[in-house]
């Protein structure tokens, strides 16, 4: 009798013991995160997700759905039954969208005092800047350039005739900051009459970044100028210390684009969703920003590689009003589309 109760006791501690093994592995939570392709596969989410991980006893998953244009849209069109806690990497292009929509919650950091001040967007704090300030720029062959030009009217010179690669704006996250960069240096007014002067400089307009730098510009070498970021000869030093590829930014300033995070409205973390934001800010986090993001940390005091001091930096940046991206740009593309491809 007494071994029948023993064994009962046995077993009922090992049930109890499974039960509570069970609400454990059940306890934890997975965080969703919206972001765009690149992001993820440049590496920041693989260098930094276990940190986060283990800390908060969660899991993570990236889902993406090709640019930062595309999977906006699809978080828009779910904003009434969000899928993901997050959406990580809303540039400067589309924030007044975004914000327009209405699809984040307010939440401000307890480390926010990491960013600069004049990147603290608004005092709602829908969202939070984790890399920049970074510019586009021209990249260019210096063993074939020999003096680049220093600003956007040295691009209509006839010595760099046919020999710029551009994205199509249409299409091409780089390639609508371009147009929009033109636009606040010459001004709505006056941004077609310079596309006009530079279209002898154009090579090609190719419709991504991938075919117009890794494709025509890196493999092919087509031409010796392409728009692209200033930190690119930064990554083909530490790549291969190839120092040929420099970049340039234009004397009227670069065009100021910063990476941000929001939280879902109506997403199922939003404590854990909080955390994370706070670890974006983190040093462990920023840390990791210039060689997997390819990115200026927004946390200033983060020590940069070696290979940085290849890249390019901005004496001052520009841009525009987000509410004028976001209610204009469609104007101005189809006026540009009319002028340079003549749809």
């Amino acid at each position: 009798m007494k071994r029948i109760i023993v064994l009962f006791l046995v077993i009922l501690l090992l049930s109890v013991g499974l039960a509570g093994c069970k609400q454990k592995e059940s306890a934890v939570e997975t965080l969703t995160i919206y972001s765009y392709d690149s992001f993820v596969s440049y590496g920041l989410p693989n260098a930094t997700n276990k940190l986060f991980e283990e800390k908060y006893n969660c899991k993570i998953e990236y889902r993406t759905f090709g640019g930062v244009g595309a999977t906006l849209n699809r978080l828009i069109l779910e904003k009434n039954n969000p899928q993901t806690d997050l959406f990580v990497g809303l540039n400067m292009n589309n924030l007044a969208k975004a914000l327009e929509e209405e699809i984040f919650v307010s939440y401000c950091p307890a480390n926010y005092k990491v960013i600069p001040k004049e990147y603290r967007i608004g005092k709602n704090w829908r969202v939070t800047p984790f890399d920049g300030p970074n510019s586009l720029a021209i990249i260019y062959d210096s063993e074939v350039i020999k003096n680049p030009p220093r600003s956007f009217e040295d691009l209509l010179k006839p010595e760099y005739k046919g020999k710029l690669i551009l994205e199509d704006p249409r299409s091409s996250s780089p390639g609508m900051g371009f147009l929009l960069w033109t636009i606040a240096v010459y001004g709505e007014d006056h941004y077609l009459d310079y596309w006009e002067k530079l279209e002898p400089t154009i090579f090609h307009i190719y419709p991504d970044w991938t075919s117009a730098f890794d494709t025509a510009f890196v493999q092919n070498k087509e031409t010796p100028m392409v728009l692209s970021y200033d930190v690119d000869p930064a990554y083909f030093y530490y790549e291969d210390e190839v120092t040929r590829y420099k970049a340039v930014i234009p004397e009227e300033g670069g065009w100021l684009q910063l990476e941000f995070a929001g939280i879902v409205k109506g997403s199922e973390h939003q404590e854990l969703a909080q955390q994370y934001i706070e670890f974006m800010l983190s040093r462990e986090f920023q840390e990791n920003l210039p060689l997997y993001q390819w990115a200026f940390p927004i946390d200033t005091s983060i020590q940069l590689p070696e290979c940085y001091d290849y890249a390019a930096n901005a004496d001052k940046y520009i841009t525009l009003p987000p509410e004028d991206i976001a209610n204009k740009s469609q104007i101005w593309l189809e006026k540009w589309i009319e002028m340079i491809i003549g749809e």
